[in-house]
């Protein structure tokens, strides 16, 4: 063999050992693949390059792909889906609730002690300790159905706490906390002082500094005086929103959440754009501005697509009505516990001048006898932007009044049939009459599933057992034509705690059921989904609704590298044991290419 000879045979053997010319950058093989791309039913592994999918087959098909450098992961069969698109997260509350403190579960001192002692271990000395919703299932533990005997409240009413059980674990930290119906506040000796109430301190018009027997003050506060220590309160720094953020997308990556649709305002934005630049962004945020900056994001041309794949606008917020949880969502009969209260309208729904409920109560009213206000205006100036309404209704007038709003819009500007993808959020309860419109308008149903395993508890106390068919009635808005889009509404409200993690979400969607399994049948299980269903409407829907389908939501090539990694099959546990989509884990979590979560790694 001549030198040549020998040198071309060298060549072609290292050729032959470098692999393809553009290898990928991470594999996986041997995985029990879910892509819900109806084009790749059952495949077994998933090539990645940079940031996108590349491949979607069989093991073979992957490892073709595989060069030097490749990473391999064995998945040994674990569950491989889209990752997933929480379409409703309220990530500045979500981040105070992890990292400030959580009493919602709260009602005896020592948990109320070690909850605060915990909040000042974790934040900045001189930093402020707020909001925390003691109480909020007290009256019903979590895991009831309101059905048991415990739902008449706490004996000897309710917890009181005393600034003597945090002044010791605070002595660094101003704290003001509150019950989680704001009916008092508790302030510790620190933050009494910042704002000058002391023992000679009158009460305020309108308000109670409360004392003790012997005219000390206990830290308890009631209607105005707690705007006395609002007062004195300083500003969130920057940096404490920041790791506020990075929490948040530490409980998203453990869940295997890879998009947060977020209600955002300017300080949250500045605050994702800063970990973007940084590098620590793990999970895509979309980004909702209230309705009410229409005039401003319109004016600086801010349109739907702007931005890029990781912080991209999609839609503006609004509202309509309050919350079933402190009873404020707007109904056409009066609450069963609460004779005469029909719930509220949200300010930006009224016209200029008009104040309090001034809508009529007669559930056949025509739209052009409902007082034209704020929110028909602003959704009809979002149009030219391109960037959808996204409405909050509850109540079944809410919903009623937001439908009519929508149809009387899209109608006046022959958008019906278009390809709006406007939406209602909660979509919480529905009068029978009133579901085909949601097929009939094209309209984007975003709903938070985890509200039936907690608000159950109190949902029939509120409204009765016949109303309450109509509540969190995912089936019937399926067929009737409504696109599904799951969101936890996380952290939850001031008397309800939602988890961001998915797997919560998908058990009531499928189960219909408390924690506790109850009741065995599920509450109105007729309006179950299934679980491809609900996979569906926390996966692909959701980047649908937000007009990006062409990036995300499903394991097809091309698109981004968002992927969730279980070590439990969850369309077989959906079908045969829901119970065990509570037990769940993930393994990976995957962002655009890069492993941001790995549990044999914490």
């Amino acid at each position: 063999m001549s030198k040549w000879t020998a040198a071309l045979v060298f060549a072609l053997a290292a050729c032959s050992t470098a692999g393809p010319e553009n290898p990928a950058d991470l594999i996986l093989v041997n995985g029990d693949v879910y892509t819900l791309d109806d084009q790749r039913p059952s495949p077994e592994a998933v090539a990645i390059r940079g940031e996108h999918i590349v491949a979607v087959g069989s093991n073979a098909d992957a490892r073709a792909l595989e060069g030097p450098d490749t990473r391999v992961i064995d998945l040994e069969g674990a569950f491989v889906s889209p990752g997933f698109n929480d379409g409703h997260v309220h990530v500045e509350s979500t981040g105070q609730l992890i990292v400030g403190v959580n009493l919602l579960e709260v009602h005896e001192p020592e948990g109320f002690t070690e909850k605060l002692a915990g909040a000042a271990d974790r934040m900045p000395e001189g930093s402020w300790i707020t909001r925390g919703d003691w109480g909020a299932y007290e009256q019903w533990e979590a895991g009831s159905t309101g059905r048991e005997a415990e739902g008449g409240g706490p004996a000897g009413g309710p917890f009181k706490p005393h600034r003597d059980l945090i002044d010791g674990v605070t002595p660094s930290h101003p704290v003001l906390v509150n019950r989680f119906n704001r009916s008092m506040y508790l302030a510790n000796s620190l933050a009494l002082e910042m704002a000058g109430i002391d023992e000679s301190t009158p009460n305020p018009p309108g308000g109670e500094i409360e004392r003790d027997a012997d005219g000390r003050v206990t830290g308890i506060l009631r209607g105005t005086a707690v705007d006395l220590v609002r007062a004195a309160m300083t500003p969130k720094s920057f940096e404490q929103r920041l790791t506020e953020v990075r929490a948040v997308l530490d409980e998203a990556r453990r869940g295997g959440v890879t998009t947060i649709q977020d209600i955002t305002s300017s300080e949250q934005l500045q605050a994702y754009q800063e970990l973007k630049n940084r590098g620590e962004l793990t999970a895509r945020i979309n980004i909702r501005p209230s309705l009410d900056n229409v005039t401003h994001t319109g004016g600086l041309g801010i349109s739907r697509g702007f931005g890029d794949d990781w912080l991209r606008f999609i839609g503006y917020k609004a509202w309509v009505d309050g919350i079933m949880g402190g009873s404020s969502a707007m109904f056409y009969e009066a609450y069963d516990h609460a004779p005469g209260n029909f719930g509220i309208v949200r300010q930006i729904m009224l016209p200029e001048g008009v104040e309090g409920l001034a809508l009529s109560l007669d559930r056949d009213q025509s739209y052009t006898e409902f007082p034209e206000g704020n929110l028909q205006r602003l959704i009809e100036e979002s149009i030219a932007t391109g960037l959808p309404p996204h409405v909050h209704a509850i109540g079944d007038k809410a919903v009623k009044i937001l439908l009519d709003i929508f149809e009387t819009v899209l109608s006046e500007n022959d958008m019906i049939y278009a390809d709006h993808r406007w939406r209602m959020i909660h979509a919480q309860v529905v009068e029978e009459r009133d579901f085909h419109r949601f097929g009939e308008l094209n309209i984007v149903a975003e709903v938070n599933p985890y509200h039936i395993s907690d608000d159950m508890r109190w949902m029939e106390e509120r409204i009765g057992y016949e109303r309450s068919g109509g509540a969190y009635a995912f089936r019937d808005l399926k067929d009737a034509g409504a696109v599904l889009v799951f969101g936890s509404d996380s952290p939850g409200t001031n008397a309800a705690r939602y988890f961001l993690n998915p797997r919560y979400g998908l058990y009531a969607a499928v189960s219909r059921q408390t924690l506790s399994g109850e009741p065995p049948e599920g509450w109105f299980p007729e309006q179950r989904l299934t679980i491809e269903e609900a996979m569906e409407a926390y996966t692909k829907n959701p980047a649908w609704a937000s007009f990006e389908e062409d990036v995300k939501g499903t394991l097809t090539p091309g698109k981004l590298a968002d992927i969730a990694v279980f070590d439990t099959d969850l369309i077989e546990a959906g079908h045969t044991e829901p119970a065990r989509l509570l037990e769940a884990e993930v393994l990976y979590t995957i962002v655009g290419g890069d492993v941001v979560f790995e549990r044999d790694a914490q």
